[in-house]
């Protein structure tokens, strides 16, 4: 049996965790050595991409759920309706007018409205450094009065995938790790094939849209506005990662001669044109080293392990 002491520390709860010689053998032989945290289950149920202060948000109440990412609210005194595109997430599209559906697109809408329904429809608008998109709507980091972060909670359960657009970048990190934890955890979207991370060779060439690809870098140019990354391939038409330089600043520390011979992988946009085929980052969260992945997949897999062996006592 292994024991957890509980002391109490202020406002938080320090568990301790405390290995019989049995289970430290075990763990000392895989490596592995463990210091565990637990708070209040308040504190635990927050999300992590709460507000820092809520005099500088807006309250709104939503009228409407048109899909995933996509609302329609009013004021608190039902005035100055208006859309509201949700900042940080893309989910699935649902069928309207000549679109047709894309899978789990309808059960990220239910989900949505079942949450907001629970929570009154009452929400706070949390406005980033661009306020608008090109069709108008008004671009918001959205949270319930509780604290849930709509973006985290929807991408923490495979709902939803991180669309990262400069400037609006306040909440990319937390989004990127919720996002992180669904594809580990292989949920919903992130168990379909489309999804799944490829090679650049085992792309077909038809290939539009999302994408996850792997590979090592092979060499890259500068241009005038633009930083060109190729990866290795046999195919004739290799697809080009593209980083425009305006962009850079939201790739701290990125140093294009060392990423060359790194495996890297690399999400987004695949798009393609005249025959070229593109993907352009925008920011630091679509371009991640292979080992960076391997080593949260393993810690991912220890963790599993141990919730899944230890039985925990409060005594």
């Amino acid at each position: 049996m292994i024991s957890l002491t509980i002391v109490t520390v202020k406002n938080n709860h320090i568990a301790i965790l405390l290995l019989n010689s049995y289970f430290k053998k075990a763990l000392f032989k895989s490596a592995f050595f463990a210091l565990v945290f637990i708070g209040y289950s308040s504190i635990a149920n927050a999300s992590s991409c709460q507000l820092v202060q809520q005099s500088k948000v807006e309250k709104a109440t939503v009228k409407w759920v048109y899909d995933g990412d996509t609302l329609l609210v009013t004021d608190a005194n039902g005035n100055n309706k208006r859309k509201i595109r949700i900042i940080g997430i893309d989910t699935p599209e649902v069928k309207h007018h000549q679109q047709k559906a894309q899978q789990y697109g309808a059960k990220a809408r239910e989900e949505l409205r079942v949450l907001l329904k629970d929570a009154n429809y009452q929400i706070f608008l949390e406005f980033d450094k661009e306020k608008y998109d090109r069709y108008k709507r008004q671009l918001a980091h959205v949270t319930l009065t509780d604290g849930t972060n709509i973006s985290e909670w929807l991408l923490q359960r495979g709902f939803a995938k991180t669309l990262i657009i400069p400037p609006n970048v306040k909440y990319a990190n937390c989004y990127k790790a919720s996002e992180r934890q669904a594809q580990q955890k292989k949920l919903r979207l992130w168990k379909l094939k489309a999804n799944r991370i490829k090679t650049f060779d085992e792309l077909k060439s038809k290939t539009k849209g999302y994408v996850r690809l792997k590979g090592k870098v092979t060499k890259f140019k500068k241009q005038k506005k633009t930083i060109f990354f190729e990866f290795e391939s046999k195919n004739k038409n290799p697809i080009q990662i593209r980083i425009k330089k305006k962009n850079l600043r939201y790739f701290k520390g990125l140093d294009p001669d060392k990423l060359v011979d790194q495996e890297m992988i690399v999400s987004g946009i695949l798009k393609s044109k005249k025959g070229k085929r593109t993907i352009t980052l925008s920011h630091s969260s679509q371009l991640e080293r292979l080992s960076a992945i391997k080593t949260n997949n393993l810690k991912s897999n220890v963790n599993k392990h141990i919730s899944s062996t230890v039985k925990w006592s409060t005594k």
